[in-house]
């Protein structure tokens, strides 16, 4: 990897291909470990010994950082303020829908009534947060490359 950019691109499409990510502080070397149901799923050994990186990791845990998904009040934040920045035809129905009992079900619901168009609006301003959050918490954990600045 080149910069931290791309650290954090890899970082993202792991964990939606249900990975548990975990970093390397000094090498920025990604291990990547396959998950169901939030159990870790060693069956599965293609390319690696994935249980062999769990044991690195778990034996040295001080040498890794653990990428934690969005926090559901995390989630729930960026779509409001999606939602928020939406022409109001389009930002009342979402933020109805934010305030319902289920609001992470009701949003993605009411997003694709909106259309095609705030579906990709929601896509690319999601893909943007998300990388936006990733690397300030990579920064609070000092893992950047040493040729760009934290921030």
């Amino acid at each position: 990897m080149k910069n931290t950019s791309e650290l954090i691109d890899r970082v993202v499409k792991l964990m939606n291909d249900k990975r548990t990510v975990y970093i390397q502080r000094q090498t920025k070397k990604v291990i990547a470990i396959p998950e169901i149901d939030d159990l870790m799923d060693f069956m599965d050994s293609d390319d690696e010994d994935y249980e062999l990186l769990y044991s690195e990791v778990e034996s040295n845990p001080h040498n890794y950082y653990k990428v934690e998904p969005l926090t559901s009040r995390e989630l729930y934040n960026v779509m409001m303020d999606f939602s928020n920045e939406q022409e109001r035809r389009d930002s009342l129905p979402l933020v109805k829908a934010l305030r319902t009992n289920r609001p992470l079900e009701a949003f993605p619901k009411e997003l694709h009534k909106r259309g095609s168009e705030i579906v990709l609006a929601w896509q690319l301003y999601y893909s943007d947060r998300l990388k936006r959050i990733f690397r300030t918490r990579l920064c609070k954990e000092h893992i950047h490359f040493i040729s760009e600045r934290c921030s």
